[in-house]
């Protein structure tokens, strides 16, 4: 079994600073990672017995139709709901943070404009064009090597009237301020919470990795802020343990950025972060079926008369995904 190394046990002491009961169930469940129920997202109406469910009954009661949670050790890859696009697997932790947005969906305009600005694989992607049904979304992946797999994923369960792209946060506030009705940053960050899968990751509890990440993200709100319209939405959520690139990020944002406030998402309030001073966020692989995350939504203050959902500039929609049998979707 792997050591906790020292700056996994401070991370602990920070997080759980109550009892060393909690830091030791935290930092077991990274040491020695047990197999998880994993969620599958339903992009057609869901079917009864297609897979090895959880009961409903023993779900939260907020948890959307489409979303199911499996059994451990179901091979999702393998069922031809999968093959044939109609489920994707997502690590609940994942789920939870992305249903921030359904605390947006009232408030919304129909047919939403949607941005998923670090969008590979394309989780966040699939469950926003399930949970709002938007009127336009573009993917965006500044990562080459991770394009592929999610113009595939968006691709094989035809997410419709999607767009993907391959352009640095900047570019897209440039070619398109203002122009979001909801935008999703699943930041890069250390990745704390992949020891919960049993996938190693040297060094994500170290200073300078936080530090390093914690300014990518800051940098990337700051350019998701100037995609949004006035009464917009911004979510922003990481796989990472840390307050530095969670509650220290959004803080940080929400001193230079005014016209932001955070908004609360009512079926979390159990998972309200307490290291924060506003509507934050966390969820725990020691206390949930998923291996962590983060969450806080973000709402841009509204303008009389200001929204405005005139056509996105051309290099914006260079690529529309395509169905695997057909047309653009």
């Amino acid at each position: 079994m792997m050591e906790a190394t020292n700056l996994m046990r401070k991370a602990a002491e920070a997080l759980f600073p109550e009892t060393e009961e909690s830091q030791g169930a935290f930092l077991r469940a990274l040491l020695e990672p047990a197999p998880r129920s994993g969620a599958i997202l339903w992009t057609v109406p869901r079917r009864e017995g297609e897979f090895e469910t959880v009961p409903r009954e023993m779900l939260p009661p907020w948890l959307p139709d489409a979303v199911e949670l499996v059994r451990p050790g179901v091979k999702i890859g393998f069922a031809p709901a999968y093959a044939a696009g109609e489920v994707y697997p997502l690590d609940f932790s994942s789920v939870v943070a992305g249903s921030a947005m359904l605390a947006a969906r009232e408030a919304l305009p129909p047919q939403p404009r949607v941005l998923d600005l670090c969008a590979a694989p394309g989780g966040k992607t699939i469950l926003a064009s399930v949970l709002l049904r938007p009127g336009l979304i573009l993917a965006n992946e500044v990562e080459g090597r991770r394009l592929g797999p999610l113009r595939h994923n968006l691709s094989r369960c035809r997410v419709e009237r999607a767009f993907t792209q391959r352009l640095a946060a900047e570019e897209i506030a440039r070619f398109a301020p203002g122009a979001f009705d909801l935008c999703l940053v699943d930041a890069p960050c250390s990745g704390q919470s992949l020891l919960a899968k049993g996938i190693a990751n040297p060094g994500c509890f170290h200073p300078s990795t936080v530090k390093g990440n914690a300014r990518r993200q800051l940098r990337i709100l700051a350019a998701a802020a100037e995609t949004m319209a006035p009464g917009g939405f911004l979510l922003y959520t990481t796989c990472t343990f840390s307050p530095r690139e969670n509650e220290g990020v959004a803080g940080k944002f929400l001193e230079s950025s005014p016209e932001f406030t955070p908004v609360e998402v009512p079926h979390l309030a159990e998972l309200r972060s307490p290291l924060a001073d506003f509507p934050a966020y966390r969820d725990y692989p020691h206390r949930s079926p998923g291996v962590g995350g983060f969450a806080v939504l973000l709402r841009r203050a509204e303008e009389a008369g200001t929204r405005s959902h005139d056509p996105l500039p051309a290099p914006l929609l260079d690529y529309p995904v395509k169905g695997p049998s057909s047309g653009v979707a």
